[in-house]
């Protein structure tokens, strides 16, 4: 069986990269000042920066984590919340009014791991991230690189995009890369 799912893993690969990918305009981030509104309900508007846990607090249902959620996943949360007992069909409405700066953790066999801030309006991706902290060491396995992101682990080989035979992947806030030491 697992012979089988080896083999597999090479097909799912460019589906994982394509999930990876996806959604990554309108993220939340930690820290970044949000407007929600709840349409017919003014009263329910709510203006305010993010909390430390990534959190909105709002009438009547209280605080909300949405941090790392596209603005469509913090509104469909809020309304979910919204319609549990106080609107019958609520419209909610979320949109980032300010960001604040972002966080990428580089761990494992890069030359200088550590967090790295990054200003809010600058993308980055995970090679440009791995330069940062300087490539890889010698002992790196780079075909068995890993990210991390809001509670999923995505397998990338990282040699495939430094050799133009994969997609770069843009980070988000948050995300921890993993570059592990090969065996051999």
């Amino acid at each position: 069986m697992w012979k089988k799912l080896m083999l597999m893993i090479p097909l799912l690969a460019p589906v994982l990269q394509a999930q990876v990918k996806e959604g990554t305009s309108g993220v939340i981030g930690r820290m970044d000042s949000v407007e929600v509104r709840v349409f017919r309900e003014e009263e329910l508007t709510t203006r305010g920066q993010l909390s430390r846990d990534g959190t909105i607090s709002m009438p009547l249902i209280g605080a909300v984590r949405i941090e790392g959620l596209t603005t469509d996943q913090a509104a469909a949360a809020i309304s979910r919340r919204l319609k549990d007992g106080y609107l019958v069909r609520p419209e909610v409405s979320v949109s980032i009014e300010a960001r604040i700066r972002r966080t990428v953790t580089i761990l494992g066999q890069a030359q200088r791991p550590g967090v790295f801030e990054i200003p809010a309006h600058r993308r980055l991706t995970l090679v440009e991230a791995v330069g940062l902290a300087g490539g890889t060491t010698r002992i790196a396995n780079e075909k068995k690189v890993t990210l991390k992101r809001a509670g999923q682990v995505f397998s990338v080989n990282l040699r495939d995009i430094t050799n133009g035979k994969g997609e770069d992947i843009s980070l988000r806030d948050g995300d921890t890369i993993t570059i592990p030491e090969s065996l051999f």
